[in-house]
């Protein structure tokens, strides 16, 4: 699993001109524009990556699974990820 330590860390090995600090900060600021790009209801897609956007989920009946109580999931908002063309052939390349 990546997480964004290591997406940094190959960001600095990439770009030895730039400190950790900063592309820190130029990560930060990325993840937050896509964030406020979704919330504004906007697609944000990234070419050879692929694109994410909002959608609705109905409301729906769930069971606790401890009690088997039932419960009432209200309706909400989902982060939704199509993968590229591209990326789909290259991980099956790899595979």
């Amino acid at each position: 699993m990546m997480v964004k330590q290591g997406l940094i860390d190959a960001l600095v090995k990439a770009f030895p001109g730039i400190s950790k600090q900063d592309m820190l900060s130029v990560a930060d600021e990325f993840f937050e524009s896509m964030a406020k790009g979704l919330m504004g209801g906007q697609t944000v897609e990234l070419r050879g990556l692929g694109r994410f956007t909002i959608k609705e989920r109905a409301p729906a009946k769930g069971r606790n699974p401890k009690t088997k109580a039932p419960v009432y999931i209200p309706k909400r908002w989902v982060v939704h990820f199509k993968p590229a063309e591209s990326l789909g052939k290259r991980i099956n390349k790899v595979s």
